[in-house]
C-alpha cells in the first residue's frame, strides 16, 4: 500500500550540478558528483522523493547492504525538493548490486521509513549521545520543512 502504483518505485540516477550548487554548504551532503543515487518515491511522506546514495565502506548501522561493504547509506538520504535536481543521464551500477537492490525495493522503502521515524524520535531527546550523533550525521537535518518537522 505504501508503494506508488503508477510509475517506478525506485530508479538509479545522478543529481544535477544545480543540486550540488544549492547544497554546497551543507556539511553532511555527499559531494561526489559522479555518485549514483537510488531515487525512491514514498507516498506516505507527502509524496516526497528521496535520494539515497550508493556508497562503499559504510561503517554504521543505518544502511542497506549490497555487495562486499557497499550499500545504501540511509544517514545521507536527501529529500529531492525539485525534479530538476535529478539528472536523466543513464546510470550504470554493478549488475549484482542492481539485482540485489531491485529485489529489496519493499525493504528499502520500509527501512527508509523506519530511519525517518528514528530521526524524528531522536530530535525529541537530542541530549542523549546516540541521538545527538544520529542527528548531526543525518542529511535529514536539512529537510525539516519537507518532512513536516516543527522547530
Amino acid at each position: 500500500a505504501f508503494l506508488k502504483k503508477r510509475g517506478k518505485v525506485m530508479e538509479f540516477k545522478f543529481l544535477t550540478e544545480n543540486f550540488y550548487e544549492k547544497y554546497e554548504n551543507y556539511k553532511e551532503v555527499e559531494k561526489k558528483k559522479n555518485r549514483p543515487y537510488t531515487v525512491v518515491y514514498i507516498i506516505e511522506y507527502n509524496n516526497l522523493l528521496f535520494a539515497i546514495p550508493l556508497r562503499h565502506n559504510i561503517n554504521h548501522r543505518y544502511k542497506i547492504s549490497t555487495v562486499d561493504n557497499k550499500g545504501l547509506d540511509l544517514s545521507k538520504v536527501l529529500v529531492i525538493t525539485d525534479r530538476k535536481y535529478i539528472d536523466n543521464k543513464k546510470v550504470f551500477i554493478n549488475d549484482e548490486e542492481y539485482k540485489l537492490l531491485k529485489n529489496k525495493e519493499r525493504k528499502i522503502v520500509s527501512e527508509l521509513q523506519k530511519y525517518i521515524k528514528l530521526y524524528k524520535k531522536a530530535l525529541k531527546k537530542p541530549e542523549i549521545k546516540r541521538n545527538k550523533s544520529l542527528i548531526e550525521k543525518s542529511c535529514l537535518q536539512y529537510f525539516h520543512k519537507e518532512l513536516g518537522i516543527e522547530k
